[in-house]
C-alpha cells in the first residue's frame, strides 16, 4: 500500500468518524429537545388538572348558595378558605384574581388581598395579572407564562399558570 493510499484511507475513516459524531450530537439534541417539550406538556397538563379540581370546588359552594344551604358570602368565604388551604407539589399553590383584576385571595403573599394589580409587571414588562384577565375572557381558559418569585424568595423564575374563571362570580 502506497503512503498516499494510507492518507487517504485514514481520511475518509476520520471524516466518517467526526461525521458519525456530529450525527449523534444532533441526534442528543434533538432527544433532548422532544424531552424537553414532553415534560413541559406534562406539567402543563397537571397544573391545568389541578386548576379544574380547584375550580370544581368553587361551583361546588357557588351551588350550595343557588340552592339557599348557604348565602352567597358565606359560599364565597367558604370557596376562598377551601382555595387558600390547597397545595401541591409541596409549596405551589393557588390565588384567586378578579377581572378588574384585584386579588382577591393569595396563600403565600396575603398582603396582595384587595390590590388592583393592573400596573405589576414581571421583569420582563408582562403586566401578568392583566394577562391572566385577557386569557380568561378571550378563551375562559388557558395558560399564561412569567417571571414570578417562588414562596420564600425574592428572585424571579419563569413559571407556567393555567388560569380559569368562574363567570358566576367573575
Amino acid at each position: 500500500m502506497s503512503p498516499a493510499a494510507g492518507t487517504s484511507l485514514r481520511t475518509k475513516l476520520m471524516a466518517l468518524a467526526m461525521f458519525t459524531v456530529v450525527a449523534l450530537s444532533a441526534l442528543f439534541v434533538v432527544a433532548l429537545y422532544n424531552e424537553r417539550s414532553q415534560l413541559m406538556q406534562d406539567r402543563q397538563e397537571k397544573v391545568r388538572n389541578l386548576v379544574e379540581v380547584a375550580h370544581t370546588s368553587v361551583s361546588h359552594f357557588a351551588q350550595q348558595a343557588r340552592e339557599g344551604r348557604m348565602s352567597e358570602d358565606e359560599a364565597r368565604q367558604a370557596a376562598i378558605a377551601a382555595i387558600r388551604a390547597m397545595r401541591y407539589d409541596k409549596n405551589e399553590y393557588f390565588w384567586i384574581n378578579d377581572f378588574t383584576p384585584t386579588t382577591i385571595m393569595h396563600p403565600i403573599r396575603p398582603e396582595l388581598e384587595g390590590k388592583p394589580m393592573s400596573e405589576v409587571k414581571d421583569p420582563t414588562g408582562k403586566q401578568l395579572f392583566v394577562e391572566f384577565v385577557r386569557v380568561v375572557k378571550a378563551s375562559s381558559a388557558g395558560f399564561v407564562d412569567y417571571l414570578w418569585p417562588k414562596p420564600g424568595s425574592d428572585a424571579p423564575v419563569p413559571k407556567i399558570s393555567y388560569v380559569k374563571g368562574f363567570e358566576p362570580w367573575g
